[in-house]
């Protein structure tokens, strides 16, 4: 485990994240009491924990191995404002480590989405899935609002984004929009580098996007077998780079 003097040299929150961190290894393992009490030391002293956390968390402690320490670690986070999520990639310093990540020639733009919820979890699908950029037409809800932010899990901070005029994206890489009537997803011909189009949740993409992408690569479909006419768009977007990247020589 990080020693004691790692810990007291990190930043206020890093080292309540790695602290935190110590209690949930300790949960499922053996650990020296002396060390985690020393480490919970460390956390009770932090200027982010007031005394009415502190004391919940000295209550935990007393419990011992198992519910006691996962619990820490719960609390903990809810100090930072931050969630658990064992599954990413992280630096040394507790931050997420961006740099792991790959990228491919795939980019999106979102005519005219309006809901901070869908732009955010496009972005999370979109970091998951390869894209190296976004552009955003204008009147397309900001990555930046609270809600976006709060659904894209920071991958905002990961992929290049910019807000643009359909007529200013390059023009030297092929274009398609993902909209319904077109080719069914599974016999389209994806572009090894490109841009897809997403139009917004109510009227789809405009008839600008349409002739641009009918122009380049086309309009591709994901087929339905339900009672309703379409499906979230954030959940379309991510059956789309799922396919694209599943397509692609990565």
């Amino acid at each position: 485990m990080i020693t004691i003097k790692k810990i007291r040299s990190l930043k206020p929150r890093v080292q309540l994240r790695k602290a935190a961190d110590v209690f949930h290894e300790a949960s499922t393992g053996e650990a020296d009491e002396e060390y985690l009490s020393e480490v919970l030391g460390i956390i009770l002293s932090s200027d982010l924990v007031s005394e009415s956390e502190g004391e919940r968390l000295r209550g935990f402690f007393s419990k011992g191995p198992g519910v006691g320490y996962e619990d820490i670690y719960y609390n903990v986070l809810a100090v930072l404002g931050d969630s658990p999520a064992d599954w990413d990639r992280r630096t040394e310093e507790g931050e997420i480590d961006w740099s792991v990540r790959k990228t491919l020639g795939h980019r999106l733009f979102l005519d005219h989405l309006r809901s901070p919820y869908n732009v955010g979890a496009i972005f999370r699908n979109a970091e998951a899935f390869c894209v190296d950029g976004i552009y955003l037409a204008p009147g397309t809800a900001s990555p930046m609002h609270p809600r976006a932010e709060r659904t894209s899990r920071r991958t905002v901070e990961a992929i290049p984004w910019k807000e643009c005029e359909l007529s200013e994206l390059p023009g030297d890489v092929p274009v398609f929009a993902l909209e319904v009537g077109g080719c069914p997803i599974h016999d389209f011909r994806f572009p090894e580098r490109g841009i897809c189009i997403i139009g917004s949740e109510e009227t789809g993409i405009t008839e600008e996007a349409r002739r641009l992408a009918g122009a380049s690569c086309g309009i591709v479909s994901i087929p339905q077998y339900g009672a309703k006419g379409s499906i979230n768009v954030a959940s379309a977007a991510a059956i789309l780079l799922f396919e694209w990247l599943r397509n692609a020589d990565i």
